[in-house]
């Protein structure tokens, strides 16, 4: 066999091929054998030999890969540690042919690894220099090994404690220091919370792990304390025991003051929510140190927006009282925030996490006393029965059974989702979005879809919901964008339009951290190369209009590069007229429940058709969801819907799916006759229609006791200077410009003269005109932001045509819809 001199002139940074015959159970690897066997070695030994100079552990996972490759046919690279001549090498192994007789692959010797002298070295120094306190002790507890730390954390020099035993240096006083070490022996481990002694007599808290390590004979067993030093001190927490603290209340008698307080000030669509809590901390149930950081972090509760308050019933006990909707889910959310807020981690800066259990009642739902919803409350924390939930990572659980029901099947899905999402189970269907001027498909919406493992009921939405609280949905809208312009090319191919647009949902939950933003979305379709014009992106009406004016800088960034914006399910009662006029808007997408019933409703019929003249006006289109029923798709067609997806042409499907979807469309394009409807569609009004009716005009110079009687059977009075409108009187400006007591015993000779005054001194200049091709889009939009205002129509040369105000655009509005 090598000698150590040679090991690394001979082995590393070489690379050697090798076969081993499953059959014969022999190694072969001439240049690799000779080497470490020695030059009279034939090239080939037992692969026994070969796994020997492996550890076990080693081997397993050498074993392990080959048994992959065999069984993927796959090329396959592991790292694995041998040990030739008391030299370690770590090799990069190469598995690239294999079958059941035969495996074929090459080793290349990277690096050498420390010696067992050398890691020993290294792990003494690592365990003199480490942060935490360390205790190495026998199986009789006495001290075998100390680190540096027992100086700064407990004042003892080595030669003070190796040898003791380490229970004299506990403070121990509940007895339960020997348990503590059998169920280390027991289980190999112990986490919890310890109080050593300091020199100077007073005691030090300790985050607490023993490891018990035990020879496979049991011929050495030794016990490792590592103990990291807590951010309080024992005699901190007495002290606090001692204190006026920030409890609400401190004992059972408050407590019930308390809920009466609270049920006087809660509304008839509030709930007071009754929750007492069991803390878990190193192991250690309700003990004083979570009880002490709980009362620490009271005053964050102010913070919460409806009134929250939290005590102790005794010296163990902790419960808290809240006032929230009646809705469960919102409940839920409530009681996620506030502890939240109790435990916040970088606040509390504990290396070790607080555990509850959290027994819930409602007020007024479970019980009507006092007495009887505290005692609901200690039921659901003490029950061991099945069907509790978390919050954060606090089980939960209700009184009521059906609430526990409902939040165990919620946990369920959640569960199956996020199993789904981390194996990449997200597919992608796409529904066809049809131009109602062409009958063509113009886009398509992308849509997720779950191959999810559950036996729970459940929809789309739902695990659409579910994601958005879990902070999962950037991953599904990234990975429906990316797949969803991988297949575009393919799709715009099979549904007969190469410049085929996309549609794609993005989720604005109010969570920036965790947001993959717009600005993001902007940047990623970019970097596709795909034409951004071709996309759309729908954002929901309530997370456009939420006033928050960083949302509204991503929105124009969206339109700013030529990318469509969509506003999604419009109509859900956030959005007003307002808002959609300083919205950079393309695409309104009307949700399904407004026209679900329109050829029945008369009401929704007209409030879809003003819906469709407005967005037009604003220089938008509409897309209606959800059709499905002939009647419906031609009225739509009738009011000038632009875009229409449902049912009645196609449910979404995955990408070879759509093979006849161009076929079965225009099937039902022609049994429906919609060609003959759309070309027998009325004519498009135009500014004419909307002109008030021919109003009285003078010249500028006329008097105003020549036209004053005019403005009874007329609206107004336009100024005309060579049959070209220079401005226009209403009765407003009569009345501001001639006396009050014209016409009456107290005239004047000046009150008279006032009757004399020219129409050019009282009129309101012309600000607007247009020409009689202005579109009517445009007028509504004027008219929008200057309702107060008088179009003047000309021609294009100037003559007077007519005027319009914003009464003769609703009465013709009105009209159109009647019709």
């Amino acid at each position: 066999m090598m000698t150590l001199n040679c090991a690394e002139k001979d082995l590393l940074d070489r690379t050697f091929q090798w076969q081993w015959n499953i059959d014969e159970k022999l190694f072969y690897s001439e240049n690799l054998l000779k080497i470490i066997f020695g030059s009279e070695n034939p090239g080939t030994v037992r692969f026994r030999l070969l796994i020997d100079l492996l550890d076990k552990k080693q081997a397993e996972y050498f074993k392990k890969n080959i048994e992959t490759s065999i069984s993927s046919q796959d090329i396959v690279t592991c790292h694995v540690v041998f040990s030739i001549a008391n030299v370690k090498y770590l090799v990069e192994v190469t598995i690239f042919s294999s079958n059941l007789k035969l495996v074929s692959g090459s080793m290349f010797f990277k690096r050498v690894l420390p010696s067992k002298q050398e890691e020993a070295s290294i792990l003494k120094t690592l365990f003199y220099k480490s942060s935490r306190l360390l205790f190495v002790c026998d199986v009789h507890n006495q001290i075998l090994l100390i680190n540096q730390m027992l100086v700064e954390y407990l004042g003892y020099e080595e030669y003070e404690v190796v040898g003791q035993n380490i229970s004299a240096f506990i403070h121990d006083k509940n007895n339960v220091f020997q348990e503590y070490l059998f169920n280390c022996e027991t289980n190999g481990t112990w986490d919890g919370e310890l109080f050593f002694y300091h020199k100077d007599g007073s005691y030090v808290a300790f985050k607490a792990n023993i490891l018990h390590y035990s020879e496979p004979n049991k011929s050495s067993q030794l016990t490792i304390f590592q103990l990291n030093k807590l951010d309080f001190i024992f005699s901190d927490i007495v002290e606090f025991s001692q204190q006026k603290s920030n409890w609400d209340w401190n004992n059972k008698v408050d407590f019930f003051d308390a809920l009466n307080g609270m049920r006087a000030l809660r509304s008839n669509q509030e709930s007071l929510v009754v929750f007492v809590i069991d803390t878990y901390f190193h192991s250690s149930k309700n003990s004083i140190s979570p009880r002490w950081l709980f009362d620490q972090s009271i005053p964050k509760l102010k913070g919460f927006r409806h009134i929250v308050k939290l005590g102790v019933l005794n010296e163990e006990q902790i419960c808290g009282a809240f006032i929230s909707s009646k809705l469960i889910k919102t409940i839920h959310r409530d009681l996620a925030e506030i502890f939240g807020l109790l435990l916040e981690e970088n606040q509390l800066q504990l290396e070790h996490k607080i555990q509850c259990n959290i027994g819930v009642s409602i007020d007024g739902v479970d019980a009507k006393s006092n007495e009887q919803v505290l005692l609901n409350a200690l039921q659901a924390l003490t029950t061991s029965s099945v069907g509790f939930s978390y919050v954060n990572e606090h089980k939960v659980k209700y009184f009521n059974p059906k609430i526990n029901i409902i939040n165990n099947r919620k946990l369920k899905l959640e569960s199956a989702l996020q199993s789904c999402l981390e194996h990449d189970q997200i597919y992608v269907v796409y529904q066809p979005i049809i131009n109602l001027k062409t009958l063509k498909i113009d886009k398509v919406e992308a849509l997720a879809r779950f191959n999810i493992n559950t036996s729970v009921h459940h929809n789309i939405q739902e695990l659409i919901e579910l994601a958005e609280e879990n902070d999962w949905i950037n991953i599904i809208d990234k990975k429906v964008l990316l797949t969803a312009i991988n297949e575009l090319p393919t799709l715009a191919s099979m549904l007969g339009n190469e410049h085929l647009g996309l549609s794609i949902n993005r989720s604005m939950i109010n969570r920036s951290k965790n947001r993959f933003t717009l600005d993001d979305t902007v940047k990623l379709i970019h970097s596709t190369g795909i034409d951004p014009s071709r996309i759309t992106i729908e954002l929901t009406e309530s997370a456009v209009c939420n006033d928050n004016l960083s949302i509204l800088d991503d929105i124009k960034h969206i339109t700013d590069n030529d990318i469509v914006l969509a506003i999604d399910d419009f109509g859900s009662g956030y959005t007003s007229f307002t808002d959609l006029s300083v919205l950079p808007l393309n695409l309104i997408k009307i949700n399904k429940l407004i026209t679900d019933d329109i050829v029945k409703d008369k009401q929704k019929r007209l409030m879809v058709k003003m819906f469709t003249q407005f967005i037009h006006s604003m220089g938008g289109e509409i897309v209606i969801e959800g059709v499905e029923g002939p009647d419906v798709l031609k009225i739509l067609v009738e009011m000038g819907v632009n875009y229409v997806q449902g049912y009645i042409f196609s449910k979404p499907l995955s990408l070879m799916e759509h093979t006849h979807t161009v076929n079965d469309i225009n099937d039902i394009i022609d049994q429906l006759q919609l060609k003959l409807l759309v070309s027998d569609m009325k004519k498009i009004p135009t500014v004419i229609d909307f002109l008030m009716p021919k109003p009285p005009h003078v010249e500028p110079d006329d008097r105003i006791e020549m036209f004053i009687d005019m403005v009874d059977s007329s609206d107004m009075v336009m100024v005309l200077s060579n049959s070209k409108c220079v401005g226009y009187i209403s009765q407003h400006e009569i009345n501001a410009a001639i006396s009050p007591y014209v016409n009456t015993n107290a005239e004047t000779k000046h009150d008279r003269l006032t009757m004399t005054k020219r129409a050019h001194q009282i009129f309101i200049p012309v600000e607007y005109t247009c020409y009689t091709d202005y579109s009517v889009e445009s007028l509504l939009k004027h008219f929008c932001l200057y309702p107060k205002s008088v179009m003047v129509v000309t021609g294009k040369t100037g003559i007077f045509i007519g005027a319009i105000t914003i009464e003769q655009v609703k009465g013709h509005l009105f009209k159109m819809i009647q019709q």
